[in-house]
């Protein structure tokens, strides 16, 4: 075997063994796959050989006579070394407190027993913050004293004291106790943030050296026939309905939102024959014998029922039949239960602060376009225009160059187009709308097309991926309700993470056509995994926890980082050898992003 190969083998070797944990896991659990495998010895033993032989080559290849490549792999080791540490002499466990009751010891998971505190602690008052007028947790607030200091303790708001660590975990159910998980890991944590910090300045130092410049700026800146045949009201009337103030998702929202959320899911369309969803939602609750016959719950692709067939209204009382056939028509079927009895729609209670009415407006236009269907469509018919450009200019036809800026000009109404669309939604939604698969595929579209425009050659395949991602959003069944934020995502650390892991999917995809981008996309996804590593680390008080997400998120990094090292691995100057390769493990990154959701779970899941 070339010892030139063998880092990267072992490397291979540890993806491999991560990848098949994380079925493991889903099988056995979680405790069996932290024991046999990410605790155990010969788990760091693996990780160990990958340090040494790693070392050896880069001894053996002078590497220090290229600092900033040197620097970049002593960071990683660096973080390594920071893991190991952590693993050997980092303790984790939990402070279950009651009101003022003092606290001196807590439960330790590695030693399995309680542990002494150098301190104590105790619980002056638990409270929890809702979202105004609603029951949706904003957060959790564990106001302590320590030692006679007043402290508090929340999401994303962590107590430090002599090394340790305390975070809000859980509470009673009675409100007068609070569970805490506690962390003491002065060493491995500071050295892995070190690591962490050296990583990004070693990364930024080989982008800025091998002239990509600009382009590391420029990213950064980076009614007829059912209006006759029911009962509805008129169109004029449903106007004004749709933006009074009702209580939706556990939020203060237009009457129209809600309709449109309530038609999209029960029928899976905007318009029912011709009718708008708030004309739809009030003809219902003022008719619902009339409306019991129309096929209006979606059953499959294509296949309608009507609400008769699970609902006998002529019974007295009305008697349901067919239930539990399809989990998903049941609860369609419970959402028009509900609006027929009038309990769906909840008015906003007095003293719960009301929308501006710029506010009002803003949601209901976002609200009135389908911004992944026109956008699909017009990234569809740009991708041929372009596609066909570019035959064109190689066959060097004169209309070629016209066709080319027209591409061009499209392209960037297209990105103006979805970004208005993406911002709306930020603005109606009060926070970063990175919070879940919907979005994230919004945001992933708008950095493939900003790819398009900076990087000419690339604009049919950056077009065609933009359409792609867009088909995927708006026929997958991704909900695009906007919620209220979970306490744990009120944070800044989510907006930096979730961006950037994006933008390196979506460099990722170009990658496999130009491989110029490769190194600037995996240095994307290394930074975006670390800094949601910072965020883990401050919300849950550990950096890592082999969260499926997170492995496989590691997976990819591990499987594209390999073709990046051609020197040392001949096969990969091969153009084709590198497209083969870079197909196959584009089947890592789908895995990520949507295997796990479907197939694996845990927290990071969208599903």
């Amino acid at each position: 075997m070339n010892y030139k190969s063998l880092p990267f083998l072992l490397l291979g070797l540890c993806a491999a063994v991560i990848a098949v944990a994380t079925f493991v896991e889903n099988v056995q659990g979680t405790d069996f796959v932290h024991h046999y495998f990410y605790g155990s010895l010969w788990f760091k033993l693996l990780w160990a050989a990958v340090v040494v032989s790693g070392g050896w080559l880069i001894w053996r290849r002078k590497l220090w006579r290229r600092l900033s490549v040197f620097m970049l792999h002593v960071s990683l080791a660096l973080i390594l070394v920071g893991a190991l540490v952590t693993s050997l002499w980092g303790r984790r466990g939990t402070l279950h407190l009651r009101q003022g009751v003092p606290a001196k010891e807590y439960y330790c998971n590695e030693t399995r027993h309680s542990e002494p505190l150098p301190f104590f602690l105790r619980l002056d008052s638990f409270e929890i913050k809702y979202y105004a007028g609603t029951q949706a947790p904003r957060d959790y607030l564990s106001y302590v004293s320590v030692e006679g200091e007043s402290q508090l303790i929340s999401m994303n708001n962590i107590l430090k004291r002599e090394g340790y660590r305390f975070y809000q975990s859980s509470y009673d159910e009675d409100m007068q106790g609070s569970l805490l998980s506690v962390n003491h890991d002065p060493w491995g944590t500071g050295l892995t943030y070190l690591g962490y910090a050296l990583l990004g300045l070693s990364m930024m130092w080989v982008l800025l050296s091998s002239g990509k410049r600009l382009l590391v700026v420029l990213l950064m800146a980076g009614g007829t026939l059912g209006a006759k045949a029911l009962p509805a009201i008129p169109a004029d009337k449903a106007a004004e309905l749709e933006r009074e103030q009702v209580m939706w998702n556990n939020r203060v929202a237009p009457f129209g939102t809600m309709a449109q959320e309530f038609l999209l899911k029960v029928y899976g369309r905007r318009t029912y024959h011709g009718l708008t969803p708030t004309q739809v939602m009030s003809s219902i609750a003022l008719e619902p014998e009339q409306w019991s016959q129309q096929p209006i719950i979606k059953v499959g692709r294509g296949k309608y029922r009507p609400m008769a067939y699970y609902v006998d209204l002529s019974a007295q009382p009305p008697t349901l039949q067919h239930m539990g056939e399809d989990a998903k028509a049941d609860e369609k079927v419970g959402l028009l239960l509900m609006l027929m009895h009038g309990s769906l729609v909840q008015p906003v209670p007095e003293g719960v602060p009301r929308l501006s009415e710029s506010h009002v407006r803003a949601e209901l236009l976002y609200h009135r376009i389908d911004w992944l269907l026109w956008g699909m469509m017009a990234a569809f018919t740009i991708a041929l225009l372009a596609g066909l450009s570019r035959w064109a200019h190689n066959r060097k036809w004169t209309w070629a160059e016209g066709g080319e800026r027209l591409c061009r000009m499209l392209c960037a109404l297209l990105w103006t187009f979805l970004l208005v669309g993406w911002l709306l939604r930020w603005y109606v939604a009060g926070h970063l709308p990175l919070s879940n698969g919907f979005e994230t595929m919004f945001f992933v579209a708008i950095c493939l097309l900003s790819v398009a425009m900076l990087v000419r050659h690339l604009m049919p395949l950056a077009v065609l991926a933009t359409a792609f991602v867009l088909l995927v959003a708006h026929l997958g069944e991704i909900n695009p309700r906007i919620t209220p934020l979970m306490p744990v995502l009120h944070s800044p650390w989510l907006s930096l993470h979730v961006s950037i892991i994006m933008m390196s999917y979506a460099l990722l995809v170009l990658s496999i056509v130009e491989r110029r981008l490769l190194r600037l996309a995996v240095f994307l996804l290394a930074a975006g995994i670390f800094l949601g590593a910072v965020w883990a680390n401050v919300s849950w008080g550990t950096y890592w926890s082999w969260d499926p997400k997170e492995s496989w998120a590691l997976i990819t990094l591990l499987v594209y980082s390999i073709p990046l090292h051609a020197e040392s691995l001949p096969w990969f100057r091969s153009t084709r050898n590198y497209r083969i390769y870079s197909l196959l493990a584009f089947a890592c990154l789908l895995m990520t992003y949507l295997g796990v959701n479907y197939l694996l779970g845990g927290m990071h899941s969208y599903n």
